[in-house]
């Protein structure tokens, strides 16, 4: 009895960490699925001082991604009972800093011309969203659907595009965001619709 009740509150808690998993994932979708929009909006508004929109919109997103993450960290903790803990400055100065970088140089690469240095932000941008991705889905790979797969490869493909337009001296790069913004609209819609079905 006591053993079935047990493993009762198991599978109770799983099924609500994946539903959270799977409702942050949304977040982050929908959040990151703005991204260009805003990021043009800026371009539109601030166009004395271009140079700082990327920072500021940058800077902006990765807070609350950091956020999203972390209230989901609080939400697992507290199904689980088990207080962890907490990430320290250091933690969060890595987090910003790993995102940062590869950020700034292909910022800086594409505004002031050194093509290798906005490859090379690229590639480093493309590894760390990997890293992340398998590291977040690797907890519940039995969680990742199709469109999480097209997320991951039209992000990649976007990255891969910065990389090559600002090279070869290509003007395509808002016309690039597209599939990268539909992709990502629907793996939000598909994912909070996965969480309304499984209630």
């Amino acid at each position: 009895m006591e053993k079935d009740l047990i493993k009762e509150s198991k599978e109770i808690a799983e099924k609500i960490i994946k539903g959270e998993f799977r409702l942050t994932i949304a977040k982050y979708y929908l959040l990151w699925s703005t991204f260009p929009l805003v990021l043009f909006a800026l371009f539109l508004i601030n166009t004395r001082y271009p140079f700082l929109n990327y920072p500021i919109a940058l800077s902006g997103y990765l807070y609350y991604n950091f956020k999203i993450f972390s209230d989901f960290s609080k939400t697992v903790e507290r199904v689980n009972g088990i207080k962890r803990r907490g990430k320290g400055k250091y933690y969060v100065i890595a987090y910003f800093a790993l995102w940062s970088i590869p950020a700034a140089m292909v910022i800086v690469g594409s505004d002031f011309n050194y093509p290798y240095l906005t490859l090379a932000g690229s590639a480093i941008f493309g590894i760390v969203y990997s890293f992340f991705a398998y590291y977040d889905f690797k907890k519940s790979f039995y969680d990742f659907h199709y469109y999480d797969l097209l997320a991951m490869i039209t992000f990649m493909a976007e990255i891969i595009s910065i990389g090559i337009c600002v090279t070869l001296k290509i003007q395509l790069l808002e016309i690039m965001w597209i599939p990268f913004t539909l992709s990502w609209i629907y793996a939000a819609y598909a994912s909070f619709m996965e969480v309304i079905e499984g209630e």
